[in-house]
């Protein structure tokens, strides 16, 4: 039973890694053009496209920072009807057409005048993976669709891809170690 529990627990971590591993690839995507803009609060959004489901999800920044350091947080999140974008193989157009009830929300959820400004990043994990590996025109089809549709709408759409497993690890070490806030410590006014 707690071989069970431990295996239980231990999938739960990685699929919040999964999920929150993103956040990183906003981090360390995010052109300071964009984080530069005149408006108080800066928004970003990723598409976490994974094996089983596609999520995406909103962040928010203020756009005034110093020492152009910020905290993101998350502003909202919304699950994609269906399962990941790599199960429409037969019908690559559909997991572009999967994305829009998600898109229209995160348009709505940005003023009008800060849409444009808005980058809008797609990740693509082990589902897609393995299909590149099994067929890479097909998987190179369902991105073309979904770039196509991220495209149609008003954001400064900046690009789909499939991340590496070791871009997917890295980003994940990166996301843990900032949510236990273990890579800066500050104690008395010093960095260790």
């Amino acid at each position: 039973m707690a071989i069970q529990m431990k295996a239980l627990l231990l999938g739960a971590a990685m699929a919040a890694v999964g999920c929150t591993t993103i956040i990183a690839l906003v981090l360390s995507l995010a052109n300071h053009q964009t984080l530069d803009q005149p408006y108080s609060t800066q928004y970003g959004i990723v598409f976490d496209a994974g094996s089983t489901h596609t999520a995406l999800f909103l962040y928010q920044w203020q756009g005034s920072k110093e020492n152009n350091t910020g905290i993101v947080s998350q502003k909202q999140s919304c699950d994609v009807d269906g399962d990941g974008i790599s199960s429409y193989v037969q019908k690559p157009p559909a997991a572009g057409e999967s994305l829009k009830k998600c898109l229209d929300v995160a348009k709505a959820a940005i003023p009008e005048g800060q849409q444009k400004t808005t980058p809008v990043y797609l990740g693509a994990t082990a589902g897609m993976r393995l299909l590149s590996l099994q067929n890479k025109s097909l998987a190179d089809s369902i991105l073309v669709e979904v770039t196509k549709t991220i495209q149609s709408y008003p954001f400064d759409f900046r690009g789909a891809r499939i991340l590496s497993g070791m871009e997917e690890g890295a980003y994940g070490w990166i996301t843990i170690n900032y949510l236990l806030e273990s890579l800066i410590k500050v104690n008395n006014n010093q960095c260790f």
